[in-house]
């Protein structure tokens, strides 16, 4: 799986469960676990990809399988082409492998080109860069801020005592303010806000959402996500200033007074950062609710599902385990002696002739699975997959298009006392004139087997017999 997939998958996750968490959970007053919800879609987003594909021993109904092939399918860039080796061992056997350049005598180079791909991935790292450096300049103007100041400390925490006429706000263990701005009561309000943000290290809330925007900065679930995680944090903040006894209308009039100040430090919990007609409306409403505490109880399933969703059943998987425990006293499906195997995949393969592909090969104990594949108007541009025999060998190939056409690949297993495994571009140079005929003329893309005595089989774009 390329960088790409991952991404879109972990966006994916991150959109749905937000938005189950907007449409539930957003009203609801039980903040301390709204907080560990809000931390949990971004480490789910980004974990959930990660995790093996769950699997079944029957596939998965026809309107998911396709579902989940238009994402597999989905990238807003190409991966970056996989460096392969030149020799790998499995076992007893020893497989060699021709890279991706055993030049054949009719292939034809084409010099480096500049695809759409490449220029959507600049310009996301381009953003990317960007918003790093300004998270940069945040850091420093915090920094900057409490620089040759009067620090005083106190339990648990260090007041920055500052004349300027910014709001107050805290950042770690900082708590940055002008006591001359405020009467006693009004710095003690403040002081008991700001001291709950830092004893329950909001600002580390902060900071995951913001590194998480750097990377996901394309997806606009994320920057509504960064603002409802700063704004639960202030439902915190205010719930805990309440409950020491302070006055409800009086802090909340606090807060319409503060509100006309400027926000100027983004990464800090701000006194006035969110909305304050949010936040009185949440003091104001009642505090338990039978039925919100149902709705908790729906976001397990969905992550359930969105698992299953995103790493689709590996059935495939499952019969190849199958077939490691059995070819010992069973190998008619695997390979016979002189019987070779053309694979060729080029840029007018559709996804259904892929999955004949495979489903073809699997019955001579090959096994390809197929992480990635790109589409541009109808012709496939980049292909990631994985080839498996068991108790022979596994190698991983990654292929994109060159900008006008996708380079064709080709795979020859021949079975013997050797057995080597050839891929590239082109033909092999080893093949036969009859094989090379074959390939050549007769098949466009998918897949033949080339048997000893002359008879040819293929699925793909023709079927024909000699």
């Amino acid at each position: 799986m390329g960088f790409a997939m991952y991404l879109l998958k972990a966006n994916l996750i991150l959109s749905v469960l937000f938005g189950a968490y907007w449409l539930l959970l957003r009203n609801e007053r039980f903040f301390q676990l709204n907080r560990l919800i809000l931390l949990s879609i971004l480490v789910s987003a980004f974990l959930l990809p990660l995790l093996p594909q769950w699997q079944s021993s029957t596939p998965s109904s026809p309107v998911i399988a396709k579902v989940q092939g238009q994402i597999a399918t989905v990238s807003p860039f190409a991966s970056v082409p996989a460096i392969e080796s030149n020799t790998t061992t499995s076992g007893n056997t020893s497989t060699q492998v021709v890279g991706a350049n055993p030049p054949p005598a009719d292939s034809t180079k084409v010099g480096p080109t500049i695809s759409f791909s490449m220029i959507v991935l600049g310009l996301y790292l381009i953003v990317a860069a960007l918003l790093f450096c300004s998270f940069l300049f945040q850091l420093l103007k915090l920094y900057a801020i409490q620089y040759e100041r009067d620090h005083v400390k106190e339990d648990g925490y260090t007041q920055v005592q500052h004349d300027r006429d910014i709001p107050p706000f805290s950042f770690f263990k900082l708590l940055v303010i002008n006591p001359s701005t405020f009467d006693h009561d009004k710095l003690q309000q403040v002081i008991a806000h700001e001291k709950v943000h830092i004893r329950q290290r909001h600002t580390l809330d902060i900071l995951l959402s913001e590194i998480t925007t750097m990377f996901c900065w394309f997806n606009p679930i994320i920057w509504l996500f960064k603002r409802y995680v700063k704004l639960n944090l202030e439902y915190i903040a205010d719930e805990a200033v309440l409950d020491t006894g302070i006055d409800r209308k009086a802090y909340q009039y606090h807060l319409l007074f503060t509100s006309s100040k400027a926000m100027s430090y983004r990464l800090s919990n701000l006194f006035n950062s969110s909305p304050i007609k949010l936040r009185i409306k949440m003091m104001n409403t009642n505090k338990f609710s039978s039925l919100g505490i149902l709705k908790y109880t729906l976001i397990l399933p969905l992550l359930v599902g969105l698992y299953v969703f995103i790493q689709p059943q590996q059935v495939q998987a499952q019969t190849t385990v199958g077939v490691n425990q059995t070819s010992k006293n069973n190998s008619s499906n695997a390979l016979q002696e002189g019987e070779n195997v053309y694979i060729k995949i080029n840029r007018d393969v559709s996804a259904h002739v892929l999955e004949q592909m495979t489903e073809e090969l699997a019955k001579k104990d090959i096994f390809i699975k197929i992480n990635n594949k790109n589409y541009n108007n109808d012709y496939l541009t980049a292909i990631d997959m994985d080839i498996h025999m068991p108790n022979r060998f596994q190698h991983h190939i990654t292929m994109e298009g060159d900008g006008s056409d996708f380079k064709t690949i080709i795979f020859v297993m021949e079975s013997g006392k050797k057995e080597h495994l050839y891929f590239g571009e082109g033909i092999p140079r080893n093949i036969s004139a009859k094989g090379r005929k074959v390939l050549t003329e007769n098949l466009i893309h998918g897949m033949l087997i080339l048997k000893k005595n002359g008879k040819i089989t293929m699925t793909g774009a023709y079927n024909f017999d000699e």
